[in-house]
């Protein structure tokens, strides 16, 4: 799962937006530094990270990705289903995703003094080109794909998975809905385990 999955995962106190957000760049038992709150949402994040890995669904997009991107695929399933959040965000929310972005915008910034400064460079970028408002435009994935294919040590070709999303849309839709449903079940089936 990508940046907004996560944040929709989360419980959306301030606490669990940064912790959210943090589960990409701390490593480790470094969750144990943050207050317990934001600690636990850096483990949730691992926790969707690990169950996304290995659910069926989210393999068979993978899959069909594999042969022109390696393993750089479930990366790019990650932003495909952000884009398909982002694009379906009224089934599953009922603040208007402009609205959401600007509170996790705001959020973060204000708690800006605790974030790793790798972290404070994505969150400027973040902000500065609203990613979580421009993932439901194919135009924004395409962005972001490009960005991520110039940072990347590797030579990849991520760019060029906009011609799989094109091609094979509702494949690609219809598996974002099979999974989204499931992980909405597991995290709040972790969160009963978690909170007993």
């Amino acid at each position: 799962m990508n940046f907004l999955a996560h944040f929709y995962l989360s419980r959306h106190t301030p606490a669990m937006i940064i912790g959210s957000f943090l589960g990409d760049f701390v490593k480790g038992s470094q969750y144990q530094e943050y207050d317990e709150s934001v600690a636990q949402a850096i483990l949730l994040h691992r926790e969707v990270d690990r169950y996304t890995d290995q659910h069926p669904t989210f393999l068979e997009s993978k899959h069909r990705l594999q042969a022109r991107h390696n393993h750089y695929s479930g990366v790019i399933v990650d932003i495909l289903y952000d884009h398909f959040l982002a694009k379906t965000w009224q089934e599953y929310s009922k603040k208007p995703l402009a609205d959401f972005a600007e509170m996790v915008y705001r959020t973060l910034h204000d708690e800006r003094e605790t974030i790793p400064p790798t972290a404070r460079d994505v969150l400027h970028y973040m902000t500065r080109h609203n990613w979580l408002v421009n993932y439901a435009h194919p135009e924004g994935i395409a962005r972001t794909l490009a960005g991520m294919e110039k940072r990347s040590s590797y030579p990849n070709q991520m760019s060029t998975a906009m011609v799989d999303l094109t091609n094979h849309y509702e494949d690609f839709a219809r598996e974002f809905s099979l999974f989204f449903s499931d992980i909405q079940d597991h995290v709040a089936a972790w969160w009963k385990q978690h909170n007993k």
